[in-house]
């Protein structure tokens, strides 16, 4: 469809429908990802109008409809299991403006909220994630942390700044070893057939990009991952130069507790090596060629490369690798362009 005809049918809805037509578009628009196979729940989530419960002028905070659509979740699953549910307990852990609560309240069951807020708008005051325990024990505990740093709470939303509010650690490593020890808290509070849904987003702070979901520990049976669309946020408005791409999703791990005393766990840990010194079976000599090229600046003479690559361990294991470097250019001679004198050159530019 081209730009003219989305114009138009854009005009067509807002004469129809008034101020509420972009919301039905967007809804229209992600009903076939959303409601598949008979399931009102898919692994895309997209909640245009944001429904009541909570409050919407409470930064950061998410649809009632997103807890309500996992709390029925796992209602369904239980009775369609026969597991009992007459005691079902919602948690939240960082309850905000009260959405959880309001979730739950339509749906029948028992919530409770903790807040670090010492006035939250519902549940229990004060509680810190970091030191309190949790005493109670839920079916579903539904936790939604801040991302780091993109919205501060206390000082900011209520109160003054907390020093064991998370979206006020010192860094993002920070951020996330106490996200993390939430995680082993709140996951250790589950009952058996317990879920721990943990909605995070990725974010981009000082030019880096940081994915909360992909970083953070799990624990239990990793039984779904829910992509979520973002609408109305505040930085929608705005335009930017420098090309980058917006973050627009966020997402929902559920982890399941099928075991109450064998936990499985995973944890994502970054780490570096040097091509320089380190020899893997993905690494050719025409790799570590380029390679060594791109890090000079994208020419070199031969002597040059082979002073550079000397000491690498693919010449330790090869007696002849003088040979094997003028081998590999003359395979690759459209990629390695000779200059004259035994120098050679990439074929494109170097950043």
């Amino acid at each position: 469809m081209n730009e003219s005809a989305i114009t138009r049918a854009a005009a067509l809805l807002e004469r129809e429908f008034g101020p509420d037509w972009l919301t039905i578009a967007q809804q229209l628009g992600t009903e076939n990802l959303r409601q598949r196979v008979g399931k009102e729940l898919t692994s895309f989530m997209a909640f245009p109008d944001r429904g009541t419960g909570g409050d919407n002028k409470w930064r950061g905070n998410c649809s009632p409809e997103v807890v309500t659509a996992v709390l029925r979740y796992v209602l369904d699953a239980k009775r369609y299991y026969g597991k009992d549910i007459s005691q079902f307990t919602l948690l939240d852990p960082m309850s905000g403006s009260g959405t959880s609560k309001a979730a739950a309240d339509k749906l029948g069951v028992k919530s409770i909220l903790y807040d670090l807020n010492p006035a939250p708008a519902a549940g229990i005051g004060n509680w810190n994630a970091l030191k309190n325990d949790v005493e109670d024990s839920a079916d579903l505990i539904f936790f939604h942390p801040p991302y780091h740093d993109i919205i501060h709470y206390s000082g900011n939303m209520w109160g003054k700044p907390h020093p064991d509010d998370l979206s006020r650690c010192e860094n993002y490593n920070d951020f996330l070893e106490k996200l993390n020890l939430c995680i082993r808290k709140f996951y250790m509070a589950l009952r058996k057939d317990g879920r721990l849904a943990v909605l995070v987003g990725d974010i981009r702070t000082k030019g880096q990009f940081y994915s909360i979901q992909h970083d953070m520990m799990r624990m239990g049976d990793f039984e779904s991952f829910l992509v979520k669309g973002q609408f109305n946020c505040v930085s929608d408005s705005r335009r930017y130069e420098k090309p980058f791409i917006p973050i627009v999703t966020e997402y929902m791990l559920l982890l399941h507790k099928k075991d109450s005393l064998i936990i499985p766990f995973h944890f994502s840990q970054d780490s570096r090596f040097s091509v320089a010194d380190t020899d893997i079976s993905a690494l050719t000599w025409h790799h570590l060629i380029r390679m060594t090229l791109e890090s000079a600046g994208g020419r070199m003479t031969l002597v040059e490369l082979y002073a550079k690559l000397q000491h690498h361990p693919k010449a330790k294991k090869n007696a002849h690798y003088k040979e094997r470097i003028r081998a590999t250019i003359y395979e690759h001679r459209t990629q390695y362009i000779s200059c004259g004198d035994g120098t050679y050159r990439l074929s494109y530019q170097v950043a």
